[in-house]
């Protein structure tokens, strides 16, 4: 779990929440050295969604979600993709203030350093108080 570039320990979970800013699925913790995508494919949350594409950030392109468009080298994008694209990040950013908010718990927010194997417990902790918080 320890990330040399940044210097603490980090594990990735896969957040879904709605567009009126209501959590409504977190996945186990995995290792923070695996990309968003990997986690993503694990997590199987793309199986369960509805049957609007869901919304995600430039990690998760090819995986039939709206995401931005990616600034190809050497070329600029067109007027309408930079429309779309500041659309998509207005709408992206009530999914942030979600992850922010799980973010904020202090045993999330600070290095964790009990065995690792402790982390899946102590997080399915911290989501059902989340969700109970919610209710």
């Amino acid at each position: 779990m320890w990330s040399g570039k940044h210097r603490t320990t980090g594990v990735v979970v896969q957040v879904a929440a709605t567009l009126e800013g209501q959590l409504s699925w977190i996945s186990d913790p995995t290792p923070g050295s695996r990309h968003d995508l990997h986690c993503l494919d694990q997590s199987g949350a793309l199986d369960h969604l509805a049957t609007y594409p869901p919304i995600g950030d430039k990690g998760y392109i090819g995986r039939g979600m709206l995401t931005p468009f990616k600034k190809q080298p050497g070329r600029e994008l067109l007027d309408w993709q930079k429309t779309f694209n500041k659309s998509l990040n207005r709408t992206r950013a009530t999914i942030e203030r979600v992850i922010a908010h799980i973010k904020s718990w202090k045993v999330l927010h600070t290095d964790y350093r009990r065995p690792y194997a402790t982390f899946k417990t102590t997080i399915s902790a911290v989501i059902g108080l989340i969700f109970y918080a919610l209710t």
